[in-house]
């Protein structure tokens, strides 16, 4: 029939010609079978159809549509309005007798056999449907319905009814963004816009290219987006509940059949267990849905065998997550679904809308923290669900459901069958729900629970029921990345006949359940894919009047996305204002990090930061948001940028009257310090949008992240009361600590915080970066250290040292050091403990001290600095270190939290010639940003020294490629951002970190570190962690594969330090300092049915 072309081509020829002589829309669930992508494009535009992707994979085809836009407005808009079914029918009649020039002009109208007042009918009647729904349901329906993808239709259809619904307000760009507008100029850029309303502020930039407007990798790919339909590697996956499990059995529960409610636990504990509704779900609503679903449950679920049973009839229907399987696209409908979408949608949306509203009216506070949570994407026909589990006669055994939302609860409904029995258990409660065609149990399916035994089982029986949840995973970064891709491509297509890209862009323009996120478009390609993801997370909780936390890792760029986000309000509410608070050290990287973007569009009217930098300019910008609040000037939006003390002490008390819309908290882990003054002075700001950033949200143990995550949204303990969490993290705080007999109540706590901060909490902790080494290097003492160790009681075979005694770091690190700590520090008290005056007058008084200290100084005066450095195991090793850096041409910064061992390394370092520079708390911020300027440009400078808590925030220091921890914290996380200002985002080599210990440190400080480490592990990173035994940690210094480093080690091994001792006792990894278990949590069937809820 058609020569040449290949068997594809012809069925796409045949599709489009059928769509033309018909006259009626086609929808393709798999572009696939139409050949490939290019060729299907340019042939429907040869043939002036219309096309829209739906869904995920499919394609609407829309016959020519035969009016021009304007016209087609006013004759839907008229059709609309006319009041009774006979005037509409005589409009009907009138539009088959005018002339519709433009479709005749078409060379393929020849060949239609409608007529093309058809197509306008059809369009007035699917108008008319539209306005007479509420808005809610109206854009609900934009997300799911074929027609309403296409462009034209959608535009055409919002037009209509918010024309006829003038007293709605429509959520829209602040100025020329109407609905008709964009209709009438379609080649304007339908996300692209200028603001009228804030534009003042805003200057103009150089325009930006389409095909730059985002970077390289963040947008999906065309061919990517074609093969969803076809990709099958991502079946989805029953987990087993053991091949023995315990069954329930009826006799052992008192059977409910009354409509209730129920909590679990006492007191501070409570919480809310199960809703029970019997007859919740009309029988006709049911069958519907039982005839559509029953084909989901099958025995082709990868489900083994349980008690040596067969294979249960299971599977499941929605969205889902494929993190672990190798298909292409990790979060979307499931193979079911994508197979049978409009058969899903029209015998399931009464079912899963039905249980929506029953949910929203009987479990109120879990229902809208579910809402919030959901991705509007993953909406089930609009609902706070995202997924069904659909069982087939499936009696289950006990269990508990992870991979669920924490804060909400899972929904079952039985939708059809005959049968006895077969009732709901949960074991906590005692009760047993019995479950007939049409009731429905809310409940938390984290607690353990199974089904009764079916009762007369050898009559012929069915049971088919369904569970509703949202799925965690399909809030993951994974999961947010790749939508935000998507978004990306659809933005570029939508953009492609623009006549030039405006200066700000709606990135979440072309989805209507998103809210808008304006952002400069010359910056929109600096932004990364992963800060672009977390910008739409952070939106759509404010959309919703909640909050959330940033954890991504330290220098993949928080301070820029926080600083979008607040662009993005002001965009659109220019008068109002906005808090940022951060560590007074960093303030003048906010204010470094808008002026470094600001030519690419991120301006800000009114910038105010207690930078210290110019305090006059403060002052006036003070003054005149002061005559602003008091009605004296015009208000406008101010962005305020603060360190907490002053807003405590001063700010919050001058201007009572401060209302901030958004609050932004940078290394926000110190709201969730216990007995922190800060939670109390921001509890006065009443604003929804609370936004954490932190690389390190899990500083010192788990209850940090309650404390955290109910910061940003208060709803959260009533859900789940404090005195529960901590149970769950006092079982992994435990295991972490040792105790390895609580391995699998540690996973079973540990799945449940993963599960419950999914839907607050961004976390992305991997970067695309250079490789990292790690390595802890155990240093000797010297003669006289050892000397002093004996002195001040440190006996080497205990291995304790207290955080709050200082004494054995100072010591450590030289022995004028600790000599000069000791004398200037004690010397300076008047009065001293009782401890003190006993343990440590005979130090302070004793005048071989003094002497010792005038020795030192003597041996430094004299040039005889490697005896110096001879008395320091740690010191000689730093030198040791920074030599070869130098001779390789490289930089390193060195960190120490004691302000007399960063004066020792500095004086140590300028006497060997070496070009060093020191940064400390007390230095102005002149000075700061001098040594940064100075480190990163001049060739000349080698190493930087820094105080460890001060300048371990915020700053870059990329130029260096090693990095020295001179000494070790108690919190692991303060040396983890230590080591970001190297090893971060725009690192290009990689990077070295060495952490210097003595047997000190080595037995205590670095035990503690694991610990915490391997619970952040735990939570942050879901590997279930512990600090490795002695017996596993193994020196590797023989077998480096680095020659540099190999010879490194060995030098420092053979350099001797006062007394005889070498330098270096052992090097080992740091990564091998935490170890995962060989246990994984997909091999605790015995304890939870990790993927999915089974009935």
């Amino acid at each position: 029939m058609f020569n040449g072309v290949s068997g594809n081509n012809e069925l796409l020829f045949n599709v489009l010609s059928i769509v033309q002589t018909s006259g009626e829309p086609i929808v393709c669930p798999t572009l696939s079978l139409l050949g490939d992508l290019e060729t299907f494009v340019n042939e429907v535009r040869r043939r002036a159809l219309r096309i829209a992707a739906f869904p995920s994979g499919g394609i609407t085809i829309f016959p020519i549509i035969p009016v021009e836009e304007l016209d087609l407005i006013q004759i839907c808009e008229d059709y609309c309005r006319l009041e009774t079914d006979v005037d509409r029918a005589n409009m009907r009649y009138n539009l088959y007798l005018r002339e519709y020039p433009l479709f005749d002009s078409q060379s393929y109208s020849r060949d239609a056999l409608y007529h093309p007042a058809d197509c306008v009918v059809r369009l007035a009647e699917l108008c008319l449907k539209v306005v007479r729904m509420p808005q809610t349901n109206f854009m609900k329906l934009v997300a799911y319905t074929p027609y309403l993808h296409i462009d034209q239709i959608k535009l055409l259809c919002k037009t209509i009814y918010f024309r006829l619904h003038p007293n709605i307000v429509q959520e829209t760009n602040p100025a020329s963004e109407q609905l008709g507008h964009r209709v009438h100029y379609p080649n304007t850029g339908l996300s692209i816009n200028e603001s009228t309303e804030g534009k003042a502020g805003w200057q103009p930039f150089s325009s930006v290219k389409l095909d730059e407007l985002f970077q390289r990798g963040a947008i999906e790919s065309t061919k990517e987006n074609e093969e969803v339909g076809e990709d099958l590697t991502g079946q989805e996956q029953v987990d087993d509940a053991g091949e023995e499990a315990e069954y329930l059995s009826e006799s052992d529960y008192e059977l409910v059949t009354y409509s209730s409610t129920f909590y679990n636990g006492e007191d501070e504990k409570k919480r809310l267990a199960a809703v029970y509704i019997p007859g919740g779900i009309s029988p006709s609503i049911c069958q519907t849905a039982s005839r559509t679903l029953e084909s989901a449950a099958t025995r082709n679920n990868l489900r083994a065998a349980t008690n040596g049973g067969t294979p249960p009839e299971t599977g499941i229907v929605g969205y889902y997550d494929y993190l672990t399987n190798p298909t292409q696209h990790k979060c979307r409908e499931t193979q079911f679904m994508r197979k049978n979408w409009s058969q899903v949608m029209t015998g399931c949306k009464g079912l899963i809308q039905s249980l929506d509203n029953l949910y929203r009216s009987r479990a109120p506070v879990h229902y809208s923290l579910q809402r919030i949570a959901i991705p509007p994407h993953f909406e089930l026909f609009g609902s706070v669900f995202s997924t069904m589990t659909v069982n087939r006669n499936f009696r289950t055994a006990v269990h508990t459901d992870s991979g669920d939302f924490r804060c909400g609860l899972g929904a079952l409904c039985v939708i059809d069958g005959e049968f006895d029995g077969c009732h709901l258990a949960i074991k906590p409660l005692k009760k047993a729900f019995r479950l007939k065609t049409g009731d429905v149990l809310f409940f938390d399916t984290s607690l353990e629970h199974g089904n009764t035994e079916v009762l007369n089982p050898e009559c012929a029986w069915r049971r088919i029921s369904v569970v509703c949840y949202l799925r965690n995973g399909l809030m993951s970064s994974v999961c947010e990345l790749e939508r935000r891709k998507h978004l990306n491509r659809l933005i570029v297509d939508k953009l492609a006949n623009a006549q030039a890209l405006e200066s700000i862009v709606n990135i979440n323009g072309v989805d209507e359940t998103l809210p808008p996120l304006y952002v400069p478009a010359g910056l929109v390609n600096r932004l990364a894919p992963v800060q672009l993801s977390a910008l739409n997370f952070a939106a759509e909780r404010g959309g919703r009047n909640s909050g959330c936390v940033l954890a991504m890792t330290m220098g993949i760029g928080k301070t820029l996305v926080a600083l979008t986000l607040c662009f993005s309000y002001f965009f659109r509410y220019p008068n109002r204002d906005i808090l940022v608070l951060a560590p007074k050290p960093i303030i003048s990287h906010w204010v470094q990090e808008q002026k470094k973007w600001e030519s690419y569009g991120l301006q800000f009217n009114r910038l105010v930061a207690s930078d210290r930098a110019d305090a006059k300019e403060f002052d006036e910008k003070l003054n005149l948001f002061d005559r602003q609040l008091s009605g004296d000037q015009r208000k406008e939006g101010h962005l305020f940028i603060l360190n907490p003390e002053y807003l405590m002490s001063t700010f919050s008390k001058r201007f009572k009257r401060f209302d901030p819309q958004i609050i932004i908290v940078d290394e926000g882990h110190r709201v969730a310090t216990k007995g922190n003054k800060l939670i109390e002075s921001l509890s006065k700001y009443k604003c929804p949008l609370r936004v954490v950033l932190s690389g390190t949200p899990l500083q010192n143990n788990t209850k940090e992240l309650y404390r955290l995550v109910s910061w940003v949204n208060r709803e959260i303990c009533k859900v789940i009361p404090e005195r529960l969490f901590d149970d769950f993290a006092n079982d992994i705080s435990r295991y972490v600590a040792g105790d390895d007999n609580l391995f699998k109540k540690a996973l079973i706590a540990q799945q449940f915080i993963q599960d419950w901060m999914k839907g607050f909490i961004f976390r992305e902790m991997k970067v695309d970066l250079p490789p990292l080494h790690d390595y802890i290097l155990i240093c000797n003492s010297s003669e006289a250290q050892r000397c002093l160790e004996k002195e001040i009681g440190v006996r080497r075979d205990a291995g304790i040292m207290k955080a709050t005694d200082h004494r054995p770091s100072h010591l450590s690190a030289h022995p004028l050091c600790y000599l000069a700590y000791i004398i200037g520090g004690y010397q300076s008290l008047s009065k001293l403990s009782t401890r003190h005056e006993r343990g440590e007058s005979s130090i302070r008084g004793s005048k071989d001290k003094f002497l010792e200290v005038e020795r030192y100084h003597n041996i430094v005066q004299n040039g005889e600095i490697d005896l110096f450095t001879a008395s320091s195991g740690k010191l000689t090793a730093l030198i040791k270190i920074v030599q070869q850096v130098q001779t390789k041409g490289e930089k390193v910064i060195i960190f120490s939290q004691y302000i007399g061992a960063q004066d020792i390394i500095h004086r140590t370092l300028t006497a060997y010639k070496i070009s060093t520079f020191t940064v400390r708390g007390r230095d102005s911020q002149g000075r700061r940003q001098y040594a940064i300027e100075l480190f990163s440009q001049s060739d000349e400078m080698v190493a930087l020294v820094l105080s460890t808590k001060v300048a371990a925030f915020g700053l870059d220091f990329t130029a260096a490629n090693h990095v020295i921890l001179f000494d070790t914290w108690w919190n692991p996380q303060v040396d983890a951002q230590a080591v970001a200002r190297a090893y971060r985002r725009n690192q290009q080599k990689p990077v070295t970190v060495y952490r210097l210990a003595s047997w000190l440190e080595g037995g205590s400080i670095l035990k503690m570190q694991t610990r915490k480490m391997a619970l952040f592990n735990c939570i942050m990173h879901e590997k279930t962690s512990r600090s490795a035994h002695s017996n596993e940690i193994h020196d590797c210094s023989d077998s480096e594969p680095n020659p540099d480093k190999k010879m490194l080690w060995q030098s420092l091994k053979e350099s001797l330090l006062e007394g005889g001792y070498p330098v270096l006792q052992a090097v080992y990894l740091y990564r091998d300092t935490v170890k995962d278990t060989d246990l994984s949590r997909d091999e605790l069937d015995d304890f939870n049915d990790e993927t999915t809820t089974t009935f």
